[in-house]
């Protein structure tokens, strides 16, 4: 993992908001790896996770995640997040009406984090490609 130091800024939030991120991942595995912690280097202050590496976030709670990877790669925004259903999903068909921009395979929805969108999309050789989709009003 890339050993990055954690930046002087947090997205973390008490309010009832969720960021948003797609992605295309070559395997369940690849997926995993993009979004598992490391607590080694979170303690000593790196950026724990390879995502927050690629888009500049720090950390995120857990608890308060949803990470899915499908097989298939879909474009229609019913598919993608199904399972991930915590936050506002028909702002997010308003701003696709027609369904997003190319298929994806992976979502991440992490709440109570409110990204300010600094880094919009990242292609990682390793992992894939992820696009930054928002913050929505979580249900949570």
């Amino acid at each position: 993992m890339r050993q990055i130091e954690q930046l002087d800024i947090s997205y973390t939030t008490r309010e009832n908001r969720c960021s948003v991120f797609v992605g295309v991942c070559k395997s369940q595995e690849l997926f995993e790896q993009y979004w598992e912690k490391d607590y080694d280097l979170l303690h000593n202050e790196y950026i724990g996770f390879e995502m927050g590496v690629d888009f500049g976030i720090n950390t995120y709670d857990e608890d308060f995640a949803i990470m899915i990877w499908r097989k298939n790669l879909t474009a229609k925004i019913d598919e993608l997040v199904e399972d991930a259903e915590i936050f506002d999903i028909d702002a997010l068909k308003r701003l696709h009406p027609d369904g997003l921009d190319r298929p994806y395979n992976a979502i991440i929805v992490l709440d109570r984090v409110s990204y300010d969108g600094s880094i919009q999309e990242v292609q990682n050789e390793t992992f894939g490609y992820f696009k930054f989709l928002g913050v929505f009003d979580s249900l949570q």
